[in-house]
C-alpha cells in the first residue's frame, strides 16, 4: 500500500472515531426507588383495607335476620326472572302480531289494486253480468254491433273472472291472519299475570321492613364498605403507576437497545469502508505496478543486451538514442539483467549450438566488457591463439539462444545474427507491448473481480463474529 493511500486509511479512521457518540444506559436505581416506595404505599393501603374488614365483621345483622332477607332476597330475583321472561315472550308475540299485520296490509293492497280497474268485487258479481248479456243475445233482438260488443265483453269477463280466482286465494290468506292476531292478542294477555305484580309488591315491602329495622348497622357497614371500595381505587392507581413506570423503563431501554444497534452499524459500515479503502489502495498501487511494468516496452532488455554485444564484438558499431515512447511515459527503461524468458517472434528461429571450452585469441580493445574480460581471460588452448570470450558475454549470448563465438572467424556470424535478432526484436516490439499491456489489464480486472468476492465475504463474516459493545 502506498504512503498516500496509508494516510487517507489513517485519517479516515480518527475521523470516524470523532464520530462515534456516547450512549448512555438507562439508569435503572430510580426505578427500583420509586417502585419500592409505590410497593409500600401498597402495604399501607393493605393494612387499612384489613382494619376494615374487621370491622366489617364486627358490624353483623342477626343472622336469623339475614338468612330471611336472603331468602327474601333470592324469591325477589327469581320473580324478577319471571317477569323478565314474561316481557320478553310478550313482546316476541308482538313482533308475530307486528309481521302477520305488515304482510295482510300488502295483500289487501293487492287486491284493491286488482279490483280498482273495474266495478266488480266478487265472481259471483261477474257471474251475473255474464248470464244477462247472455240472455240479451239469446233474444236476438240485438244490433249486430252490439252483439258482437256483449260477445267480446262476456270474453273479457270470463278471463275477469279467472283472475278474481286467485284474488279469493288471497282474501283466504287474509282471514286467516286477521284469526292468527286475534289468538296472539288472546296469549298476550295471558302472559299479563297480575299475581307475579303482586308477589314482587310484597316481597319488596318485607325487605323494606327488614332494611329499616336494621338501617343503622347497615349504614355503619355501607360506610365501611365505601371507604373499602376507596382503598381499592387507591390501590388500582398505585399499580397504574407501577404499570406506567414499567412501560416508560422498557421504551426507554428499547430506545438505548436501538440506539447502540445503530451505532454498531455505523461502526460495522465504518470497518468495511476503511477495509475496501484499504483494499482499494491495494489494488491502484497493483494496478499501477502491472501497468508500468506491462508498458515497458517488450525485450527492452534483451534489445540493450544486443546492443553491448554488437558494442563488444564490432567497436565501430554505435548504439542508437534510446527511443521515447508514450508507453514509457519519456523514462528510459531500466537495463539491468534478470534471468528470464525471452519471448521471440513465432517466425524467428535461432539454432543454438553446444557449448564448447573457452579459446583464447587476439584481445580486442573497446567495448563495454573488456575490462571485465581481461581479468577473467581463459587461458588459450591448442585449438587457437589469441582469442578469448568474457563469460559475461557468454552467459548473454546464452540468455539470448544465440551461439557464441568459437574463434574469431566466427565473430561476423555472430553480429550478423545478433542484428538480425535485433531486427526481428524490434519489429515485434510495439505489438508484443500491446499484447502485455492487455494481459496486465485482463490480470488487474481479474484482482478486481477476485476483491469484490472477497469483499462479500468478509462482510458476512462481520456481521456473524461482531459483538455489540454497550457504553455505560
Amino acid at each position: 500500500m502506498s504512503a498516500d493511500s496509508s494516510t487517507a486509511s489513517k485519517s479516515t479512521t480518527n475521523n470516524n472515531s470523532t464520530q462515534r457518540k456516547f450512549i448512555k444506559r438507562p439508569d435503572d436505581k430510580v426505578l427500583k426507588q420509586e417502585l419500592e416506595s409505590l410497593k409500600n404505599d401498597i402495604k399501607k393501603l393493605d393494612l387499612q383495607n384489613n382494619e376494615l374488614n374487621d370491622q366489617i365483621s364486627k358490624h353483623q345483622i342477626d343472622q336469623k335476620i339475614m338468612d330471611e332477607r336472603n331468602e327474601l332476597t333470592n324469591q325477589l330475583k327469581a320473580l324478577i326472572s319471571k317477569q323478565s321472561s314474561s316481557k320478553n315472550e310478550r313482546n316476541a308475540i308482538n313482533e308475530q302480531i307486528k309481521t302477520i299485520d305488515n304482510s295482510m296490509k300488502k295483500k289487501i293492497a293487492e287486491i284493491q289494486q286488482q279490483t280498482s280497474k273495474n266495478n266488480f268485487k266478487s265472481v259471483g258479481e261477474i257471474d251475473q253480468r255474464i248470464s244477462n248479456l247472455d240472455q240479451l243475445i239469446d233474444a236476438g233482438n240485438l244490433k249486430l254491433a252490439d252483439e258482437r260488443r256483449y260477445v267480446k265483453e262476456m270474453s273479457s269477463l270470463r278471463k275477469l273472472k279467472k283472475d278474481f280466482g286467485s284474488i279469493e286465494k288471497i282474501q283466504l290468506s287474509i282471514d286467516s291472519d286477521k284469526q292468527k292476531i286475534s289468538d296472539l292478542k288472546k296469549k298476550i294477555s295471558g302472559t299479563q299475570n297480575k299475581e307475579l305484580n303482586t308477589q314482587f309488591d310484597t316481597i319488596q315491602k318485607k325487605l323494606d321492613e327488614i332494611n329499616e329495622s336494621n338501617k343503622v348497622i347497615i349504614t355503619k357497614r355501607n360506610k365501611l364498605y365505601d371507604q373499602r371500595s376507596e382503598i381499592k381505587k387507591q390501590k388500582d392507581s398505585k399499580y397504574d403507576e407501577i404499570r406506567k413506570l414499567k412501560s416508560e423503563f422498557d421504551a426507554k431501554f428499547a430506545n438505548f437497545k436501538k440506539l447502540m444497534a445503530e451505532e454498531k452499524t455505523k461502526r460495522d459500515e465504518e470497518y468495511k469502508s476503511k477495509i475496501q479503502e484499504e483494499k482499494q489502495a491495494k489494488l491502484k498501487a497493483i494496478a499501477e505496478k502491472e501497468l508500468s511494468e506491462a508498458s515497458v516496452p517488450a525485450f527492452t532488455q534483451e534489445i540493450n543486451s544486443i546492443h553491448n554485444l554488437l558494442s563488444y564484438f564490432d567497436p565501430s558499431y554505435v548504439k542508437p538514442a534510446a527511443k521515447t515512447t508514450s508507453s514509457t511515459n519519456g523514462k528510459v527503461p531500466s537495463t539491468t539483467r534478470a534471468a528470464r524468458t525471452v519471448e521471440f517472434p513465432e517466425e524467428y528461429v535461432v539454432v543454438k549450438k553446444e557449448q564448447e571450452d573457452f579459446f583464447s585469441g587476439s584481445k580486442k580493445k573497446g567495448g563495454k566488457f573488456n575490462k571485465k574480460s581481461s581479468s577473467t581471460t581463459t587461458p588459450p588452448t591448442s585449438k587457437s591463439k589469441n582469442f578469448s570470450v568474457a563469460p559475461d558475454i557468454v552467459v548473454a549470448l546464452s540468455d539470448l539462444t544465440i551461439p557464441f563465438p568459437l574463434k574469431e572467424d566466427d565473430v561476423p556470424q555472430t553480429i550478423t545474427t545478433l542484428k538480425e535478432t535485433l531486427s526481428a526484436l524490434e519489429e515485434k516490439q510495439e505489438e508484443q507491448t500491446k499484447v502485455n499491456i492487455e494481459r496486465a489489464k485482463a490480470k488487474i480486472a481479474k484482482l478486481e473481480a477476485e476483491g469484490l468476492k472477497d469483499d462479500d465475504e468478509e462482510e458476512e463474516e462481520v456481521e456473524e463474529d461482531s459483538e455489540v459493545v454497550e457504553e455505560a
